[in-house]
């Protein structure tokens, strides 16, 4: 090669971005400790508490509110085949079946619903079946949290709608 050409060769493939490398570590989200030291090692926070029926789950927060991880078909706190990001926020006069019509109508993995006592619960269901990598987990996190802000902006919007 020439003494030009190494030079320049040298440059382009420095020019040449290089995608940063996901961590594609094969990571366990069937059972509730796991995914509290995921959560951890993500930088939010992971409290591990039990409710009434003796079902564990975490305890977190994003974007200044708790949210809980619950998980589903556990065999005491391992082999979950599904978890849940969940919060939800106390009855309001605008929150109706309509609202959370009109946002799960346009979203596709965080949705609304409204329980018997009128208070409001956002949602994103995960399937524990299997692996995932570390990437695809953060992933999930961060877009809970992202929606949860949309979901901020959203509920304020309606809010100033009504008291108009």
């Amino acid at each position: 090669m020439s003494r030009l050409l190494k030079p320049l060769l040298a440059a382009l493939l420095s020019a040449v971005a290089v995608p940063a490398l996901a961590d594609d570590r094969i990571v366990d989200v069937s059972n509730v400790r796991s995914v509290a030291a995921l959560l951890q090692e993500a930088g939010y926070r992971a409290v591990i508490k039990s409710n009434d029926d003796k079902k564990f789950y975490i305890e977190s927060a994003a974007n200044g509110g708790n949210f809980s991880v619950n998980f589903y078909g556990c065999k005491e706190d391992a082999n979950c085949d599904s978890f849940e990001f969940h919060a939800w926020y106390k009855k309001q006069p605008q929150y109706t079946a309509a609202l959370a019509n009109d946002w799960n109508e346009s979203k596709r993995f965080l949705k609304l619903s409204i329980d018997k006592d009128g208070d409001l619960n956002e949602y994103l269901y995960v399937s524990a079946v299997g692996k995932m990598t570390y990437a695809n987990f953060v992933d999930y996190v961060e877009w809970f949290t992202f929606m949860d802000g949309e979901l901020s902006k959203f509920l304020s919007e309606r809010a100033a709608l009504t008291n108009k």
